[in-house]
């Protein structure tokens, strides 16, 4: 059994809404990491969203259409979009699919994610 799935969410003076992802990004949890994406995109007084996949564990297909609907829902209601930190087998997946460039994928230093 793997890391329990779980998001945190933080929003700053700038707008900047951070969502913190830990465990598995898989079939289970991606209609539901898909539908937090979405609804913190849609927040009044966010400018940008900025998921941070430090702490995932695994990264199924499932996952990255949530990450790619979370982009998607970002775009239309012209907002920014960034997936930062993802390492491993993660950034593996988000490389081979071909989606790293679309959603932006970077690195923070942990001065920059705190």
């Amino acid at each position: 059994m793997g890391t329990p799935f779980a998001v945190a969410r933080r929003v700053d003076e700038a707008g900047v809404s951070r969502l913190m992802v830990v465990g598995e990004l898989d079939e289970d949890t991606g209609a539901v990491f898909a539908g937090l994406l979405v609804n913190a995109v849609q927040q009044d007084g966010v400018s940008v969203v900025v998921v941070d996949l430090r702490r995932v564990t695994f990264l199924s297909a499932a996952g990255v259409r949530a990450l790619l609907r979370g982009r998607a829902a970002a775009d239309g209601l012209d907002r920014g979009f960034r997936v930062v930190n993802a390492v491993g087998i993660v950034y593996q997946v988000l490389r081979i699919s071909g989606v790293h460039k679309t959603l932006a994928v970077t690195w923070e230093s942990d001065v920059a994610a705190s």
